[in-house]
Parts: structure tokens; C-alpha cells; sequence
């Protein structure tokens, strides 16, 4: 049996790379036969005709490689009408055995397209609870895993907290431009915090890309102390984790408004956590299974409470220490590829020996 992965994007993107790539490698070192194949979906979207015409035989080509007891894995492959049709067509006339993976509430984008995906899985695999309810209503068999990452990557980056930071420094790391909206929620925050008479602190700001946008909305905080710095080597897996280690605490503010931000979670949570790095975020979709306020992290569900929250990490190096602690305990034991790949496991030989699973979403 060969897993046969079809991926929204390259290694490049996040998503495909911890919900794909990563997948597929850490399968192989278990045993597992498996392949990624090429075109990603989304490159068949963006390609203008006449181009696409080769993309489109790639993926055409691929197909005879699938055999009777191979299972395809549809990687978050909804971005295009053209390798919908050939998947649908595909998979009915030739009855293959498909996983399909939901790594965001895709259904708001294209509703058509992850509906129909839904309903021929064998088994559909969700990143968060929101997501998973609503997989509930057209595939019973939907099993919550939650996107992971190797611990020996992060932990070998633990962050120390045994001698005091001059000035604290609060980090964020993404893609700046993509979380705008999301950013300007700590600005009235941090405006507040530079007018406090508290121990000196800075920003670091991770993944500005040399955004105006991003740069424009902390350099004209009065007094606060900012670092840019616009990208990194995202491919390689020590990049993020070295500058993580940084920081004495990891900030994610984030909207709760809207149905796609009910259903959503975030990399960048478990990243702050796996290295030990006290983590303070906003109330929004999957943080309440991740994070236990006050035990292994903080929730903000307000400015008030992000001040006020803030304000206690910044001044209290102990508190920053055991919620490191506590933080990257949790994701060793929930959030780490050895705890989720059993779980991959669990779906793959659930669907090749034609069962369902019995309680998948935890």
C-alpha cells in the first residue's frame, strides 16, 4: 500500500509542509510507502493558459501509479476546478480509497468543492474541533489532528529563563502582510504599555517581509522599542525556532469575529510553546483545547485583559518560566508528531481495512 499525497502547496508553504511533506517523512521512517505528487493544486490555479495545459497532464500522468490498495490523501486540494474534476472523476470510476485533509474552515472559501471532497472520503481528517462539527454533517468518519511539529527541532532551542532579560522582549513571527488586521489588535496594547512604568521591554516582529503596512503600524508607537525583521530560511527548521528562543514571551493576537476565525488555529502557538517560551494569546477557535489559562499559557479575551496579562508576564520572570515550562510539556504530549503520527496511523489502516473509527474527535 502507497499513500499517494496531493498537496495544496510546495514545501514552501506552511500548511503543505507540516500537513503533507512532513507527514509523508515521518510515514516513511514508520514504514510506510508513500509519494508526493506534483503540480501542488495551487499552482495549477495561478498558472495562466497556455501553461496550465502541463500541469493539468501531470497530474493526468500521476494517476496510473495509484493501484487498488493505495489510499490518496487530498492535502487541502480545493483551489482548482480542473483537478477537482479530474480527483471526482478519478476516484468514482476507479474506486480508490481517498483521505482528505482539513487544515482550515476551506468550506468558506469554496463550499462546493470541500462538500463534495467531504462526502467521498473514507475518512476526513480535521486540525480543529470548529472544523470538525462541520465535517460532522456530511462524513461521520472525522478524526480531529491537530497540525504538529517535531519536538527535536524546537526543544533543542529551549528558551532560559534563569538570568533576568534587560529589556523583555515580546515576539511575534508569521507572514506580517497576511495578519494585519490581526497585528493591529496589540497596537493600543503596546501604546499602553510603552506609558506604564514597567521594566523596559521591545518588540520583535518576525516575518515583515518589508511591509509598510506592518512597519507603519508600531514604528509610530511613542517610546516603544521595535525590532523588523522581514524574513527568514522558512524551509530550513532551525531558522524559526533560533529566534523563537529569543523571546521571553510569544504574543498571538488574533480576531474572534466571523465563522473562519471561530473554526481557526495557529502554528505559530505551538511553535512559542515547543520552545518553552511563555505564550499569551487571543480568545479565538481552537486556543481554548490548546491553552488552559494560567497553566501552560494566557488568554486574552480584551485589550484590558492583553495589558493587563502582559504587563504581569513582563514583570514576573518566574511566571515566564513555569508557563514556558508548562507550555512546551503540552505540546510534547499533544502537539509533537509523536503524538499525532499514531493518529495518522490510526485513519490510514482504519480506511485500508475498510472500517470506521470508533470516537475519533477527542
Amino acid at each position: 500500500m502507497t499513500i499517494h499525497f496531493y498537496t495544496f502547496s510546495n514545501k514552501q508553504g506552511g500548511s503543505s509542509r507540516q500537513r503533507a511533506f512532513r507527514i509523508s517523512d515521518e510515514l516513511r521512517l514508520r514504514g510506510f510507502s508513500t509519494v508526493i505528487h506534483t503540480p501542488p493544486v495551487v499552482d495549477i490555479a495561478r498558472t495562466p493558459w497556455p501553461g496550465k495545459f502541463g500541469l493539468i497532464a501531470e497530474i493526468l500522468r500521476s494517476l496510473p501509479s495509484i493501484q487498488k490498495d493505495d489510499i490518496v490523501f487530498l492535502q487541502r486540494a480545493i483551489y482548482s476546478k480542473y483537478f477537482f474534476v479530474i480527483m471526482v472523476v478519478f476516484l468514482t470510476l476507479f474506486r480508490r480509497k481517498m483521505i482528505f485533509d482539513i487544515d482550515d474552515p476551506l468550506y468558506l472559501h469554496s463550499f462546493t468543492k470541500t462538500k463534495v471532497f467531504t462526502q467521498m472520503a473514507h475518512a476526513v481528517i480535521a486540525c480543529t474541533h470548529g472544523e470538525a462539527e462541520w465535517v460532522k454533517t456530511y462524513n461521520k468518519n472525522v478524526t480531529c489532528i491537530h497540525i504538529a511539529l517535531s519536538m527535536s527541532d524546537y526543544q533543542k532551542f529551549t528558551k532560559s529563563y534563569e538570568t533576568e532579560s534587560n529589556p523583555v522582549t515580546i515576539g511575534w513571527i508569521g507572514t506580517g502582510p497576511e495578519h494585519v488586521r490581526n497585528l493591529e489588535l496589540l497596537v493600543p496594547v503596546l501604546q499602553r504599555l510603552a506609558a506604564k512604568n514597567i521594566p523596559a521591554f521591545k518588540f520583535v516582529l518576525i516575518g515583515a517581509l518589508a511591509n509598510r503596512n506592518v512597519y507603519a503600524l508600531f514604528e509610530s508607537i511613542p517610546g516603544l522599542n521595535v525590532e523588523f525583521i522581514d524574513t527568514l530560511d522558512w524551509t530550513n527548521p532551525e531558522s524559526a525556532p533560533r529566534e523563537i528562543q529569543k523571546f521571553d514571551i510569544g504574543v498571538l493576537p488574533h480576531r474572534s469575529e466571523g465563522e473562519w476565525n471561530k473554526a481557526k488555529t495557529s502554528f505559530k502557538i505551538l511553535e512559542y510553546m515547543a520552545c518553552g517560551v511563555a505564550t499569551i494569546v487571543s480568545s479565538f477557535g481552537e486556543m481554548p483545547y490548546i491553552i488552559e489559562d494560567g497553566v501552560n499559557g494566557l488568554v486574552a479575551a480584551s485589550e484590558d485583559e492583553w495589558v493587563e496579562k502582559l504587563e504581569l508576564l513582563i514583570s514576573d520572570r518566574t511566571l515566564q518560566a513555569r508557563l514556558g515550562r508548562a507550555g512546551q510539556e503540552r505540546v510534547r504530549d499533544a502537539y509533537s508528531f509523536d503524538a499525532t503520527i499514531p493518529q495518522y496511523i490510526e485513519v490510514i489502516e482504519s480506511v485500508s481495512e475498510n472500517r470506521r473509527l470508533i470516537n475519533p474527535i477527542p
